[in-house]
């Protein structure tokens, strides 16, 4: 070792066994410190060719936690850090965790509170028609019901829809009836709505309605998603009947005026042929208000094409659909 080199120039890292020899990088280019570390003391042993220790096991080199920090962070390259999609999936509620873990949810706002009986009738016994999707972190998906109850296991997001199959094509319109999440400006809700357009998109739905809280954050969020209020609806006239005549439109109102809210709407399927025409009886049921109207009892396979385990989007395949194709990274197109 050269002359003069002072002994607070060293750098030592505690490590587990009593006696191990760690290199380190040393002030003479080309040559490595070699140092055992005995009960706690190091004591310098020699100093070696760095040419030596190239044809040494890669155990023998210290791990990144031991190495000294740089001036950022270079664990994640930004190529990987572009592909990650923070690590959500979003699925259809096919578990009973999952539907209590959505119900919590839902119920963390205060806009569902009052209606809470109609929220755990949906979510929990998929009354209604309804169907609910989650988002979740891979790998923190709710498996224990209790736990799920005592929100120990979470959902990021929650959104209930309708499924309504219309009269006379096969081929179904949804009605989103609710939709939370755990943490508000966090993109949660962004992400849950785009696999959901996604994946019942894939099941040949059309068109989706929403009824937004009157709210400037909420006409905002649905606005930025692409729902918007139509003069003339894309849906046909005998599927606008609301409920209570009957109908398969939930309308919903102010729960402090009571005055209707606005409908807004969004076409998922652009162009295509006409849907077939549906053919056999439909069996119906007295319904509406004070059943003095016949509504419509479908079955439930008609509500899906596929079950609901099926129904699963991965954190990649989000990824790619939040950040379309033409996105570059570093001079390449994404390869998704």
């Amino acid at each position: 070792m050269r002359q003069g080199k002072r002994r607070q120039d060293l750098a030592v890292v505690p490590v587990k066994s009593c006696a191990t020899a760690i290199p380190f990088q040393h002030g003479v280019a080309g040559s490595v410190l070699c140092v055992q570390v005995v009960h706690g003391q190091a004591s310098v042993l020699k100093l070696l060719d760095l040419a030596w220790l190239v044809h040494r096991k890669r155990e023998c080199w210290p791990t990144r936690a031991a190495m000294p920090c740089r001036s950022r962070d270079r664990s994640r390259s930004p190529r990987r850090a572009a592909r990650a999609a923070g690590g959500c999936c979003a699925f259809e509620a096919s578990k009973d965790a999952h539907r209590w873990a959505a119900y919590e949810c839902h119920l963390s706002k205060g806009t569902f509170i009052h209606e809470a009986c109609q929220v755990r009738t949906r979510v929990i016994a998929g009354h209604a028609q309804c169907r609910t999707f989650v988002l979740c972190e891979e790998g923190h998906v709710p498996k224990k019901v209790q736990k799920a109850k005592n929100r120990e296991e979470q959902v990021l997001a929650a959104c209930t829809v309708r499924m309504n199959p219309y009269l006379h094509y096969r081929k179904m319109w949804g009605q989103i009836m609710h939709i939370s999440a755990w943490e508000e400006r966090k993109g949660y809700g962004s992400k849950l709505v785009a696999a959901v357009e996604e994946l019942l998109r894939q099941e040949g739905v059309d068109i989706l309605v929403a009824y937004p809280a009157p709210t400037r954050a909420a006409q905002s969020f649905w606005a930025k998603m692409g729902y918007q209020q139509q003069e003339r609806s894309f849906l046909p006239d005998e599927e606008l009947l609301p409920r209570y005549e009957g109908g398969p439109l939930w309308p919903e109102q102010n729960a402090i005026t009571e005055e209707p809210l606005d409908r807004l709407e969004k076409k998922l399927l652009v162009g295509g042929t006409l849907p077939a025409p549906r053919e056999g009886a439909i069996r119906t049921r007295p319904g509406g208000e004070d059943r003095k109207f016949r509504e419509v009892v479908w079955n439930p396979l008609d509500l899906r094409t596929r079950k609901a385990p099926e129904v699963f989007m991965t954190a990649l395949q989000l990824q790619a659909l939040l950040h379309p194709v033409c996105r570059r990274m570093r001079g390449k197109r994404c390869p998704f």
